[in-house]
């Protein structure tokens, strides 16, 4: 019998987003995510309806869901999982199996945050979902095409065969996603279309597409490199951190909190959300308040903040231009990228005449067509 659905898992550190997909049509059937997972007040929204639950492991999320898709799962023929890192061995989507992922272990390493928890949820779909295929969809796999002049560091070359330290780069999926929706957009074969994509959300990279294949991206050997983000500090002269151990005296778990946790946009003004900052630096945003009054402190600091954010994206956008050579659109995406039209107009102020396109985030469905098609290849 031919099953109806593909199930999506996107899991986050605390979160697990999912979507289900119908198989033929790739259309949304169902949607969700449970947050707050391991903390206090975890909850499910469902379909737009919103339920406490106490959750305290991935394992016990993809439970939940499970429970809360009990009306389809026996008509769930996939899951497909995003997993952050596949390093230079994955660079295409996979079918999983055993062996797979005593190969996908050595990568947690690189991805603390990210990668065991994408695997938890792909041990627990082979526990919930026994004999449904599971595919990994890798968010690096996309700058398998990056020249090696754009991933190798200026260390002893040694370091890079060895311990493969290199730039690898994150947000691939959506970054391939929006430059696939671009052309359809542009009514172009994406193989002709030069591009700047912006994934501008609580995590920010750009990368640079010459003829459909990433030439060039923001974040590097972790998703610290690069933009000024939420809470990431974005790219910093790498001697500041043994600065921070030697004469603070702080440990190395200190500084990799500081500068992942504890820095970017909240270090600076101490909101983690645009939307505030925009506020507190004296701009209108519709059907947003913020509680108390301004001070005149956080206002110039406010705005300070803005300023270091909007122009390390301009600096980008302008090296990425001049490496194109020609740009056929500058592309905006996530929850920043796509619904501040005051944040995308501060970036176009002052940069050249370049065509702009907002395309909404959706990486569940790149996952799903690339899962799909990696099911089609071993049918």
């Amino acid at each position: 019998m031919q099953k109806k659905y593909i199930l999506v898992i996107n899991a986050g550190s605390s979160t697990l987003k999912f979507k289900v997909f119908n198989f033929d049509s790739l259309k949304t059937v169902k949607e969700g995510m449970i947050e707050r997972i391991g903390l206090i007040n975890s909850f499910i929204t469902l379909n737009g309806k919103k339920e406490i639950n106490e959750v305290e492991t991935h394992e016990e999320a993809f439970k939940l869901m499970i429970e809360k898709l009990a009306d389809i799962k026996d008509d769930v023929g996939l899951v497909g999982h995003r997993v952050v890192h596949g390093g230079e061995d994955f660079t295409e989507p996979i079918l999983l199996d055993k062996k797979i992922m005593r190969k996908l272990r050595k990568y947690n390493k690189l991805a603390p945050l990210h990668n065991p928890v994408n695997l938890n949820c792909i041990k627990a779909s082979d526990k919930y979902m026994k004999n449904v295929p599971d595919v990994a969809v890798f968010d690096t796999a996309f700058y398998r095409t990056l020249p090696d002049y754009a991933y190798i560091y200026a260390i002893p070359y040694r370091y890079y065969k060895k311990y493969n330290i290199r730039r690898y780069g994150f947000h691939g999926i959506s970054h391939q996603y929006v430059a696939q929706e671009t052309a359809k957009k542009l009514k172009k074969p994406l193989k002709n279309l030069n591009l700047i994509t912006c994934h501008l959300g609580s995590g920010c990279s750009i990368t640079a597409i010459k003829k459909g294949e990433a030439i060039d991206t923001s974040m590097g050997f972790t998703p610290l490199e690069g933009l000024v983000m939420s809470t990431r500090s974005g790219s910093i002269d790498p001697a500041i951190p043994l600065y921070l151990i030697r004469k603070l005296k702080m440990s190395e778990d200190d500084v990799n909190n500081l500068l992942n946790k504890r820095s970017g946009i909240f270090g600076l003004s101490g909101s983690m959300d645009m939307r505030e900052l925009l506020i507190k630096a004296g701009y209108d945003v519709p059907n947003f308040k913020i509680k108390g009054r301004v001070t005149q402190k956080e206002k110039e600091l406010a705005k300070l903040t803005l300023e270091i954010f909007i122009y390390n994206i301009k600096k980008y956008i302008g090296a990425y231009n001049i490496i194109l050579n020609e740009v056929d659109a500058l592309v905006f995406t996530a929850g920043i990228g796509e619904r501040s039209a005051i944040v995308r107009r501060l970036i176009l102020k002052g940069l050249p005449n370049l065509k702009t396109v907002v395309i909404p985030a959706n990486e569940e469905l790149m996952i799903a067509r690339q899962a799909k098609e990696v099911i089609g290849n071993y049918v």
